[in-house]
């Protein structure tokens, strides 16, 4: 007796959706025709995106856009950033530092958006203090002198050749498998790098470091550790005077 014939699944074209109102680097949704058990297939892993699957119209809905686990990482360098100004304005050595979110940086490589950007040198920081939207350093402008990257699935390492020939002094990753990894630029080479044990653009911070203010305990016990480790650095670069 011939076996049934299963018919295969269809997938549909996916629904348009109009450009997002925010430009290019708005949260993009996007509809698509797909049955239940397809779509229960493809978001079974820890890096689909946003999405949800309408029963009534069997679309099913994803959003492309950072999540918190991806931001948070990103929004804690900055606030140990900060806690560190405030620990040397405490001591009396006031510094002129930027911070940006997504900052988009354009060099002969490409084009580059980092998770955060660290301006740590007052001229450079003065020098981008008007500039909205990207950063072309073909043009004169400075780079920044940090960059963190925060990897939900693919590695960042093909950006850290362009980062560091741009002029990036140190990139700080953190990936759920790698944890957090400090890089440096190669002094022979500027587009070959290795991972450090400790930064030389924040003294005194090490890998073990970073790991914990990423993921010691709840918020809490993040904040009391970035604020202990923020002092400690202060008092290195108090030592060392302004960069």
């Amino acid at each position: 007796m011939a076996s049934p014939t299963v018919a295969p699944e269809v997938v549909h074209p996916p629904v348009s959706e109009p450009a997002p109102a925010g430009g290019p680097d708005a949260p993009v949704r996007m509809e698509v025709a797909m049955p239940r058990g397809l779509f229960d297939r493809l978001t079974d892993h820890d890096d689909v995106p946003r999405c949800r699957y309408d029963e009534r119209t069997g679309l099913a809905e994803f959003v492309a856009e950072p999540g918190v686990a991806h931001e948070e990482p990103a929004l804690e360098v900055t606030r140990f950033f900060c806690r560190i100004e405030d620990a040397l304005a405490d001591g009396g050595l006031a510094v002129s530092w930027r911070y940006t979110g997504a900052l988009r940086l354009l060099s002969d490589d490409g084009a580059f958006e980092a998770d955060a950007s660290f301006y740590l040198d007052a001229a450079a920081a003065r020098a981008v203090g008007q500039v909205e939207g990207y950063v072309d350093v073909r043009t004169g402008l400075p780079p920044p002198t940090l960059v963190v990257e925060i990897d939900r699935s693919r590695r960042s390492r093909h950006k850290l050749g362009p980062y560091f020939r741009l002029g990036v002094e140190e990139v700080w990753t953190n990936h759920r498998l790698d944890r957090a990894v400090i890089w440096r630029a190669d002094a022979e080479a500027a587009a070959a790098c290795g991972p450090a044990e400790e930064s030389v653009v924040c003294p005194g911070v090490t890998r073990a470091d970073l790991d914990r203010l990423f993921v010691a305990g709840g918020p809490s016990a993040r904040a009391r550790f970035s604020r202990t480790l923020a002092r400690r650095v202060a008092d290195r670069l108090r030592a060392a005077g302004p960069r």
